[in-house]
Order: C-alpha cells, then structure tokens, then sequence
C-alpha cells in the first residue's frame, strides 16, 4: 500500500500544508469577507425593513385614529343636522296643525252662524205659515172673515216656547 510507505510522508504532508494554507487564504481573504459582507447587507436590509415597517405602522395608527375622529364628528354632525331637521318639520308640523285648526273653528264658527240664521230664518217661515194656516182653519172652523192675527201670533209664539 502506498500510503503507508514512509518515504512519501514528507511530500504528501508539504502538499497537504500547502493545500491548508492555499484553502485558508482563499477563506479568510475571498470568501468569509464576501459572506460577511452579504450577512451584514442582509442584517442592515432587515434592519431598514424592520425600521420601515414600524414608521407604517406608526401612519397606520395615526390614520387610523384620524379616521375615527372624523368618522365620530361625521357622525355627531348627521345626528345635528337629522335633530334640526326633525325640530324644523316639528314646528312646521304644529304651525300647519294650529293654521288648519284656526280655520276648521272659524269655518265651524261660520257654518254655525248660517244655521243658527237658517233656523231663525226657517222659525220665522213657521211663524208665518203657521200664522196664516191657523188663521185660514180658524176662518173655517168658525165661519168668520176677520181674525185678529195680534192674538194669534201671541198664541202660536206660546206655544212654540212650551215646545223649546
């Protein structure tokens, strides 16, 4: 076996130190700097990242709470603004309501005039057809041409009295 000849050690151990060292230059000179070079863009990439995505969230928050304040002064605003409108039709609602009822007892007031007048007007009717219909019977009945009307029109008033 020719590995385990002893006049070959000295070569295969130069070349194996030779190789180390050639191996350990291209490492620690190329290799390991570039590694570390990318490991600390990497860290401050993340770094940058973690930095940024902290600032946004930080905005998020701040538009987030912006939002909520505006949505509650929208909000306060609409129910102002709903309340007025209801207060507003309110009072148009009791003005139109006290117009209408003004006009409904003036009218009612009116129309009870005329039927108080229309009665007074129909009673006067009565009276005087009632007058001359007593007076045409009574002429009938007893045969004579004149009747006093005073004492008929006392009578028939009498009796119209006792019937209210």
């Amino acid at each position: 076996m020719p590995q385990l000849e002893i006049t070959t050690y000295p070569s295969q151990i130069f070349w194996l130190v030779i190789s180390f060292l050639l191996l350990y230059l291209i490492m620690s000179r190329i290799i390991i700097p570039r590694i570390s070079s990318v490991i600390k863009s990497r860290e401050t990439e993340i770094k940058n990242n973690i930095h940024i995505s902290e600032q946004m969230y930080k905005d998020t928050e701040i538009i987030n709470d912006e939002y909520e304040e505006t949505k509650k002064n929208i909000e306060n605003e609409a129910r102002q603004i709903i309340n007025h409108l209801k207060e507003t039709t309110n009072k148009k609602i009791t003005k139109s309501t006290e117009l209408l009822k003004k006009r409904l007892e003036q009218k009612l007031e009116k129309n009870e005039q005329e039927i108080i007048n229309k009665k007074k007007k129909a009673l006067k009717e009565i009276n005087k057809i009632s007058l001359n219909l007593s007076e045409e019977i009574l002429k009938k009945l007893s045969n004579k041409k004149k009747i006093k009307k005073n004492t008929l029109k006392h009578l028939i008033k009498k009796n119209l009295k006792e019937v209210d």
